[in-house]
C-alpha cells in the first residue's frame, strides 16, 4: 500500500440517516477548523502522533503496569519503582502542555485577530490547579486530594486531542445541540434516527464492558499471574474521592485518546481496519496489565469492540459515557449478575439499531415516477 497523502478512507454511510452522511467520519478531506488545508496523513505521521499522545498519557501507567505485572510473576522489583511512576505521569502532563501551548500560539490567526490570550489563560490556570494539589494546597495536611488535579489533567488532554486532530483537518465527534426550548418538541423520524445512533453506541459499549468483566472471571480460574486484591488498591486509589476521579479519568482516556483518535488518524492514513482495532486494543489492553495475564487477554476484545464501533458510528461521547457509567456504578454499589446486565443492553442496543432504520438511505429512495 502507497504511503502517500491519500484521502482518508470514509467508513460505508450508505446504511446510515441523512444527518450522519453530511456530518461524516474523520473529515480529513475537510478544511481544518484553522483555515487551511489539512495536512496530508501518511503512515509514519498518523503512528508518530498516535505513539506519541500515548506515550506522554498511557506510557507512565503502562510502566506501572509492567512492574506489577512481574511482581505478580514474583520477579524482584525496586521499592522505588511506583514512585517513578508518578513523576513520568507529572512529565507526561507537562510535555502534553507544551505541545499544547505550542499548538495554539502557532494557530494561524487572520489579520488583525488578537493574540490568543484567553486560551492560554485557560491552560496556565488549569496548570496552577494541577500543581497546587500535588504540592498539598487543597489540605491541611499538605497532601494531595487526588481528585481536582486528577480531573483537571482532563482538560488538558480533551484540549490536546481535539487541537491536535483539528490541526490537521480531523474532528473527531460532531455536535449537534439542541435549544433547550426545543428539547420536549416532537421529533421526526429522521431526528430519532440521528439520536438513537448515540444510544446505540451506549448499550453496545455497555455490553461489550460488562461481557469483558465476565469473562475475566472465566479466564480467572486459569493458572497464570493474578492480581489477588482489589483492583482500586493495586491502582494506589483506595480512597472513595480518588477512585472516582481515576474511573472519570481512564474512562476518558481511554476512549477519546486510545480509541477515538488513533482510529481517526489511522484511517485517515488508508491503514487496514484490522491493524486498526489491533492497535486500539492493545492500548487498551497493555494497561491493564497490572491485573495479570489474562484479565489483560480478556481486555482485548473490549478494545476491538470499542474500536470498531467508533470507526462505524464516530461516536465518542457515548463511549465514554458508557465507560464512566459502569465505574461509577461498579464502585458506589457494586455489579449486579454481568449477564442480565449485558442482556438488558444488548436489548437496548438493539432498540437503538432499529430506530436507525426508521429512515430510508440516501442514495436509495425510489425514482420519482415519470407522469
Amino acid at each position: 500500500m502507497p504511503d502517500n497523502a491519500a484521502p482518508a478512507r470514509q467508513p460505508d454511510l450508505a446504511n446510515l440517516p441523512h444527518e450522519e452522511q453530511d456530518s461524516g467520519a474523520t473529515g480529513a478531506s475537510q478544511p481544518s477548523v484553522t483555515g487551511r488545508l489539512p495536512v496530508p496523513w501518511t503512515t509514519a505521521r498518523a503512528y508518530a502522533l498516535a505513539l506519541t499522545l500515548f506515550a506522554l498519557a498511557g506510557g507512565p501507567h503502562l510502566a506501572g503496569a509492567l512492574v506489577a505485572f512481574l511482581q505478580l510473576s514474583g520477579a524482584e522489583v525496586p521499592g522505588a519503582a511506583p514512585r517513578l511512576e508518578e513523576i513520568g505521569r507529572l512529565v507526561g502532563l507537562a510535555g502534553a502542555a507544551a505541545w499544547l501551548l505550542g499548538l495554539i500560539l502557532t494557530r494561524p490567526r487572520p489579520h488583525g485577530t488578537r493574540w490568543p490570550l484567553r486560551k492560554v489563560t485557560v491552560l496556565v490556570g488549569s496548570l496552577a490547579v494541577i500543581v497546587a494539589d500535588e504540592a498539598g494546597e487543597f489540605t491541611a495536611d499538605r497532601t494531595s486530594t487526588q481528585i481536582s488535579g486528577h480531573l483537571t489533567e482532563l482538560v488538558v488532554w480533551l484540549w490536546l486531542c481535539v487541537e491536535v486532530t483539528a490541526r490537521c483537518g480531523i474532528t473527531l465527534q460532531r455536535l449537534d445541540l439542541s435549544r433547550p426550548v426545543r428539547l420536549f418538541r416532537k421529533r421526526t423520524k429522521a431526528e430519532r434516527a440521528q439520536r438513537a445512533l448515540g444510544d446505540l453506541v451506549f448499550f453496545a459499549h455497555a455490553a461489550a464492558i460488562c461481557a469483558a468483566v465476565f469473562l475475566m472471571g472465566v479466564l480467572a480460574r486459569l493458572p497464570g499471574p493474578l492480581l489477588k486484591g482489589d483492583q482500586a488498591t493495586a491502582a494506589g486509589v483506595p480512597d472513595l474521592g480518588p477512585h472516582l476521579a481515576h474511573a472519570l479519568w481512564s474512562a476518558t482516556v481511554e476512549e477519546v485518546l486510545a480509541t477515538a483518535v488513533v482510529v481517526a488518524v489511522l484511517t485517515a492514513a488508508r491503514r487496514p481496519l484490522w491493524e486498526v482495532l489491533l492497535v486500539t486494543a492493545l492500548m487498551r489492553a497493555l494497561p491493564h496489565l497490572y491485573l495479570g495475564l489474562w484479565p489483560t487477554v480478556a481486555v482485548l476484545p473490549l478494545g476491538i469492540t470499542a474500536g470498531w464501533l467508533y470507526h462505524r458510528y464516530r461516536r465518542v461521547i457515548p463511549l465514554v459515557l458508557a465507560h464512566a457509567t459502569y465505574n461509577v456504578v461498579n464502585i458506589l454499589f457494586g455489579m449486579p449478575p454481568l449477564l442480565g446486565v449485558c442482556v438488558i443492553m444488548l436489548a437496548g442496543a438493539g432498540w437503538s439499531w432499529l430506530e436507525t432504520r426508521t429512515v430510508p438511505p440516501r442514495g436509495r429512495s425510489r425514482p420519482a415516477s415519470r407522469g
